[in-house]
């Protein structure tokens, strides 16, 4: 048994090992032998690359013909490729498209980088400014070019490397595919499993290769767009900073105006002429669908008269919407004209408000022109749409050579369409991309198109604002005497002025205000005035520099004082009437600070109310009460009314505390004991010294006073030493056995007659 599978084990192996020498000659239809298989990459990088490319082309279009011959089969036998046949044909393709891409990437290595015109543009542009508007026009579009080439080429940089990444996927799998095909070719049994395995390695082995190739063209490709880029990009940041440097250098003379405005004209006859050429020809069609209409009645309905019918009208149609996008090209051209004057208005003014008026009808021509491509492209988006109908139209097999030939009419019919809308569509792509310039050009850049134009807004935002701000309220003119005439000068008052002059007297008062408290400090602190006068000092300094800054400022501004007179009646009328009592309490405050006769820290009763004064403003003063409450009281009230002011001269009171003893006490010693507690209190002055006075003899007792003096200050309230005086008086008397009475009554009954009694019933009895 061993002995069998031992056999067994060796007639596979020698037969495997034949099978693999048969696969290694360079001629054999197997296409499997590493000489005749493609180079791989790194390989390819050894040789000469056009070489071995060649070799690999002559290999695949000798196995192509070879191919061919093995399976007997022209090219127009009708009968279907085999798939062997197909992936060699493919095979040929790509080494042959590898061989145009190696010449491609030998071409860009040696070319310039920049084409002759582009190198004519950049060596123009080298001299001194000014610079031709036209010639930077020019070198826009080319930049602009430049920039779209480099923009499709990096998106197909990134298509080759994502189908790169797919290819080596498949190649991968083709490898694989390789290796299960040889394992199952060696493992075959009989003559027909090793065919058809044989076929299966061979058609594996061709699928590798076309992966390889396909792997290798996309690579060279990469290569291709990357040498490109190298190239093209230095070459787009050269222009862009050439555009920065002579953009705002650049000029539109009047040569080059007319010259455009030449062409433009020139374009409209053209144009006209397109439009007279189709009329025409609208109207011989008219007239052979008049013919035609006559002769298809009772014809039949599908045959050639009304079949030239549809043409005819397809014609008529298409004819009809050329002539539409005509005419929206020669009012485009005729808008163009318009615009290229407002650039070129634009260029020759330095005026801003010229500036602003053409950008204002720039931007209104670029909006339009934005609005009516969103329609455009539509039109053109539907007539791309019943071209591709058509086509399928034509893709019937089971169409007769008449109905054919009429359908491809109609194809042609329907590709004009889109040719007129197509052109339309470019003239307005074209002219709005040349406004936008222009608008930059001119300070207004528009980030999308048909969005609102905040900067278009923002400029006429400011225009409305300049123009308030100039606005002449009213001019007021100034006469002086020169040289013994009299001139007459105007001057006007406008928006700006006045405001420009608030805002200086409002920064000139906020300044004086800081100065004025910065010197109020420096009097009370270093040359010990006093708060009120300081504070005096610094208010009449405050309405002297207002009043002086009042008349700097409007004389900076050249408003003159005159236009103040024709309002001085009226204005002192009603000022006069409006302000009487606030000047009348002024004047009173100011009376006072000089008077001093009220000052901060004064206890006056005015008005019933006694408290400390705390502040003397200009027109109130405030007193705040013993209670804490602050009242406002107009300085005019001081004058006006009596006030009593406790600490005018000094502020030493007098106070007095009357006590009432028991008839029968002894008074001398009660009157001792009472001035004991007087001198006996801190708060009470010595000099002059508390007395004590027999005042009367009462109903009820016999009444003492204490006479005394207090010194009031923030810290002394009189009405917490009377109450300390009462408490230590009750003590002192109550511990001598000296009593105060409460009030009495004698009741003195006459006995000399009797008394009446006399019985009276409660208020609840019943009668």
């Amino acid at each position: 048994m061993n002995l069998r599978q031992l056999l067994l084990a060796l007639i596979v192996t020698t037969f495997a090992a034949l099978v693999h020498a048969q696969s290694l000659l360079p001629k054999q239809l197997s296409g499997t032998s590493k000489a005749a298989a493609p180079a791989t990459p790194a390989a390819a990088e050894e040789a000469d690359p056009r070489a071995q490319a060649e070799a690999l082309l002559a290999e695949a279009r000798r196995q192509q013909q070879e191919q061919r011959l093995a399976e007997r089969q022209s090219a127009d036998d009708g009968l279907p490729t085999s798939e062997h046949q197909r992936l060699l044909d493919r095979l040929v393709l790509l080494h042959g498209e590898r061989l145009k891409l190696l010449d491609e990437l030998d071409t860009l290595k040696n070319s310039p980088s920049e084409t002759a015109n582009q190198r004519a543009l950049l060596a123009e542009f080298t001299g001194p400014p000014p610079y031709a508007a036209l010639r930077v026009d020019s070198l826009r579009d080319e930049a602009d070019a430049l920039k779209e080439r480099v923009k499709s080429l990096a998106a197909a940089e990134r298509a080759l490397e994502v189908q790169q990444a797919g290819l080596i996927d498949e190649q991968q799998r083709a490898s694989e595919a390789v290796r299960l095909a040889e394992d199952r070719l060696a493992r075959a049994d009989g003559q027909d499993q090793i065919a058809k395995d044989r076929e299966s390695l061979e058609l594996a082995s061709l699928r590798r290769r076309q992966a390889e190739a396909d792997l290798s063209n996309v690579a060279l490709g990469l290569d291709v767009i990357h040498l490109k880029l190298k190239k093209l990009r230095p070459l787009g940041e050269q222009m862009q900073r050439l555009l920065a440097r002579v953009l705002p250098e650049q000029h539109l003379a009047k040569e080059d105006f007319e010259q455009n405005q030449t062409r433009l004209r020139s374009e409209l006859a053209k144009v006209s002429r397109e439009i007279d050429l189709i009329v025409a020809n609208t109207s011989k069609l008219a007239a052979e669908r008049t013919r035609l209409t006559k002769l298809a009645q009772g014809a039949d309905p599908n045959g050639p008269i009304a079949n030239r019918l549809r043409v005819l009208d397809e014609q008529m149609e298409t004819d009809r919407l050329t002539l539409m996008t005509l005419t929206w090209l020669h009012g485009m051209i005729q808008v163009a004209g318009d615009s290229w004057r407002q650039r070129f208005v634009g260029f020759s003014s330095d005026d801003a408000t010229t500036r602003q008026a053409v950008i204002s009808a720039l931007q209104r021509t670029s909006s339009d022109l934005g609005s009516r491509k969103d329609l455009f492209r539509e039109l053109q988006d539907g007539a791309r749409i019943a071209v591709r109908q058509q086509e399928l139209r034509l893709e019937n097999v089971l169409l007769t050579p008449s109905a054919r030939a009429q359908e491809s009419a109609i194809l042609e019919t329907l590709k004009k369409r889109v040719d007129a809308y197509q052109r339309v569509e470019l003239a307005g792509t074209r002219m709005d991309r040349q406004i936008k310039r222009w608008l930059e050009d001119f300070g207004f850049r528009a980030k999308t198109p048909g969005a609102d134009n905040w900067k278009l807004g923002a400029l006429q935002v400011g225009q409305t604002l300049k123009g308030i701000w100039d606005f002449e309220m009213f001019a007021v003119e100034e006469s002086t005497v020169v040289d013994g005439k009299t001139v007459t000068v105007a001057y006007g008052v406008t928006v700006g002025k006045s405001i420009g002059a608030v805002v200086l007297f409002v920064a000139g008062y906020w300044l004086f205000s800081l100065l004025s408290a910065r010197l109020q400090k420096l009097m009370v602190s270093r040359f010990h005035v006093d708060v009120e006068v300081a504070s005096m000092v610094r208010r009449w300094a405050m309405i002297s520099l207002a009043l002086v800054l009042i008349i700097f400022i409007l004389n900076l501004a050249r408003i003159p004082l005159t236009v103040f007179a024709f309002m001085g009646g009226a204005l002192a009328i009603g000022v006069g009437f409006g302000t009487q009592t606030m000047i009348k309490n002024v004047i009173s405050g100011i009376i006072i600070l000089f008077e001093r006769k009220v000052r901060v820290g004064d206890i006056v009763a005015i008005e019933g109310m006694t408290g400390y004064v705390t502040q003397v403003d200009l027109r109130a003063s405030t007193v705040r009460a013993f209670d804490g409450v602050e009242a406002l009281v107009p300085n005019s009230t001081f004058l006006e009314n009596q006030v009593i002011n406790w600490t005018y001269s000094n502020s030493r009171i007098r106070r007095e505390i009357r006590v009432g003893i028991a008839y029968g006490s002894p008074v001398h010693a009660a009157a001792e004991i009472i001035g004991g507690c007087a001198e006996d209190h801190g708060q009470v002055l010595k000099d002059p010294a508390p007395e004590v006075f027999f005042e009367d003899f009462g109903d009820s007792a016999l009444l003492l006073v204490l006479i005394f003096w207090v010194e009031l200050g923030p810290n002394v309230f009189s009405r917490r030493i009377d109450s300390d005086l009462r408490y230590a008086i009750e003590k002192r008397l109550a511990t001598a056995g000296i009593t105060i009475p409460f009030p009495q009554r004698d009741v003195h009954l006459a006995v000399s007659q009797p008394l009446p009694v006399r019985v009276t019933p409660s208020a609840g009895e019943d009668n």
